[in-house]
């Protein structure tokens, strides 16, 4: 017997999703394999601090290194793939899960004060806090009034 298959654009253009990540993985480093790969980051600023989000879901956080140099505000680490537990080495038929190594590197403004900066991690979120100097942070002068006669006497 004969099948038929009703087509469907919206699956060719999945498989040339698909096919399109495959060449540029190929093109740029495989990011589904052991390749390299970017977190996705969120960098907010606000009149106290700056605040840098790292997503990092599966990496532990014991092996990131974070370094501050003057302006530069650099984050490394690697995701490995791992096994899952109760069963013998496996073979990916499918990941959309990008392991390697990574590195993102930031330009901050000078104004940060890197002896106050803190970084947290929970629930796969890297967070860092990275207060501003006293001497930059905004701060209101008063206007007092001055003596009146002066301002007319001439």
């Amino acid at each position: 017997m004969f099948g038929t298959t009703r087509w469907s654009p919206f699956e060719e253009l999945t498989t040339l999703h698909r096919e399109m990540d495959r060449l540029f993985g190929r093109a740029y480093g495989d990011t589904g394999a052991a390749g390299v790969f970017a977190p996705a980051l969120e960098v907010l600023s606000g009149k106290d601090a700056w605040h840098v989000r790292v997503a990092l879901p599966g990496i532990d956080p014991k092996t990131v290194q974070i370094d501050l140099s003057g302006d530069t505000l650099t984050i490394r680490g690697e995701r490995s793939r791992t096994v899952p537990a109760g069963s013998d080495k496996t073979q990916p038929q499918l990941t959309e899960i990008a392991y390697g190594r990574f590195e993102r590197t930031l330009t901050l403004p000078d104004a940060i004060d890197s002896e106050k900066v803190t970084a947290t991690y929970n629930n796969g979120m890297l967070e860092l806090a990275l207060p501003l100097r006293e001497s930059v942070k905004p701060r209101r002068i008063e206007v007092k009034a001055g003596d009146q006669k002066s301002l007319h006497a001439a």
